[in-house]
């Protein structure tokens, strides 16, 4: 059950190569460690080239784990740093870290197992599948309504961006109170907004809906499924949806940390929203879900779906994308992948569909996406693929009265998005985390932050900001002074 592994001293825990090696590998797995590259270059910046090291120290990020697959295997697998830094214990490639939103595309591929199996159709009413709980019918699904294919393509229209967890101690709500909003849900009711199918936004509220429909259609618990129709199946032999983690395993989960470098209260949180965000993993499970759907795309394996499923799962639909995963490029550039962050874990994979190539990065801190991004860089650069390179730009000047528009408070639902100046530089600070962000204007309405993401800027006709687009589609609206 255990991956065998060569236990290193210093900041090297773990270090795991898979198949045939070759006289380049160990100067790739140098060059990766020893060249991250920064996610933004701004005219004007220094360009530099940083250690991982370096930069776990930089964002206080206590532990990284990483697999690389090449040619349609596991090439090299290696942890570093901590998984627990109070109790010494490191990071090795069997340490398991939450996958917080990659949950959702395995979910996925399991629910289109199941549409092969006749329990579900891909454009039916959800509503066909679902026994105790309903999406209510309104003025919106008059002609329109919420099916899985929608749901699996952040398209169904339904409410909830993403979850905050539940400390342990706390009272964990079951999946109906989760849906209806009750108390102890500490989120909103799953609710319908907008008419299914128009806009493309990434709820975590359809997985919740997707698990529930599962659950009823299957009739077994959502963790009991996803084992026996995926991750058995596919040897993800170091995966679990079961939350709360069951005690058995505690001595091998890494410890959730803030961006501050102290442990989350009880490790780290329970995610009953187990689709959404439930699944505990290991980069080299995760990296067996990246192979599988590559070779079933090739016909290579039908293990949980054909062929003929894997090219819907990969086809693009609005706004970019599959059945489950992102996608990006067309043909044989074609990209699949998917990045996460559940409170105290940050992770990410990118991989080619057709060329067998792929990247997992999994850490246990609330700035580990900036770190796994700059990896991802690394990783990229080392092997010659598309995946990441920094981007480049030129910021803009705006006026005093430019950047006063777009101070402020943002809210939507639970969550608030403050923009802040400090020396003359604008800064970021989602409030459901604790790190602040540097945002580079490119006009007055376009912004892109230290850590890639983008935010839009919506004036009014009288050139008030009232709102700001993040995640994409998420629209927050300034809050009054």
């Amino acid at each position: 059950m255990r991956t065998p592994f060569l236990l290193l001293t210093g900041l090297f825990a773990c270090f795991s190569v898979y198949g045939q090696t070759t006289s380049s590998l160990p100067e790739k797995i140098r060059q990766v460690e020893t060249h991250l590259l920064p996610i933004l270059i701004v005219e004007g910046d220094t360009a530099s080239q940083f250690s991982l090291e370096a930069r776990m120290k930089h964002y206080k990020v206590p532990g990284v784990s990483l697999a690389v697959i090449r040619n349609g295997k596991i090439e090299w697998a290696k942890g570093y740093g901590f998984a627990d830094q109070e109790a010494n214990r490191r990071v090795d490639t069997t340490t398991l870290f939450q996958a917080s939103s990659i949950s959702k595309p395995i979910a996925a591929l399991a629910a289109l197992h199941w549409v092969e199996a006749g329990k579900f159709a891909l454009d039916s009413n959800i509503n066909n599948y679902l026994k105790d709980w309903q999406v209510p019918d309104s003025p919106l699904t008059a002609t329109e309504k919420v099916t899985l294919r929608r749901l699996m393509t952040n398209t169904a229209g339904l409410t909830v961006h993403g979850f905050a967890g539940y400390p342990k101690g706390k009272s964990v709500p079951t999946l109906i109170q989760i849906l209806n909003g009750e108390t102890p849900a500490n989120s909103r009711a799953i609710q319908l907004d907008t008419i299914p199918g128009k806009v493309n936004r990434n709820p975590g509220g359809g997985y919740v809906v997707l698990q529930k429909a599962m659950i009823d259609q299957v009739g077994k618990p959502f963790p009991e499924i996803m084992q026996e129709t995926v991750l058995a199946k596919l040897g993800m032999t170091r995966s679990t949806y079961e939350q709360p983690l069951p005690a058995k395993l505690d001595s091998m989960a890494a410890t959730a940390y803030t961006s501050y470098g102290t442990p989350v209260n009880g490790s780290w949180y329970t995610y009953p929203e187990m689709a959404a965000a439930g699944l505990w993993s290991t980069p080299s499970d995760l990296a067996r879900y990246v192979i599988n759907v590559q070779q079933s795309l090739q016909g290579k394996s039908n293990k949980v779906i054909s062929k003929p499923m894997a090219k819907q799962m990969l086809t693009k639909h609005l706004g970019s994308m599959g059945l489950g995963p992102a996608l990006r490029n067309t043909g044989d550039s074609l990209i699949f992948s998917q990045s996460g962050g559940n409170q105290g874990f940050r992770c990410l994979f990118m991989a080619h569909a057709t060329k067998g190539d792929g990247v997992v990065i999994m850490t246990n801190a609330d700035s580990g996406l900036e770190l796994a991004q700059e990896l991802l860089n690394s990783v990229s650069a080392a092997y010659k693929w598309d995946f990441s390179t920094p981007k480049r730009m030129k910021k803009a000047n705006l006026s005093t009265a430019q950047v006063e528009q777009v101070l402020g408070n943002y809210r939507r639902d639970r969550y608030i998005f403050e923009v802040t100046q400090t020396d003359g530089k604008l800064y970021a600070k989602p409030r459901w985390e604790e790190e602040s962000r540097e945002m580079i204007p490119e006009d007055k309405a376009q912004f892109i932050m230290r850590d890639g993401q983008r935010a839009e800027f919506i004036y009014d006709s009288n050139s008030k900001v009232t709102a700001v687009k993040l995640f994409g589609n998420v629209i927050f609206t300034k809050m009054s002074k």
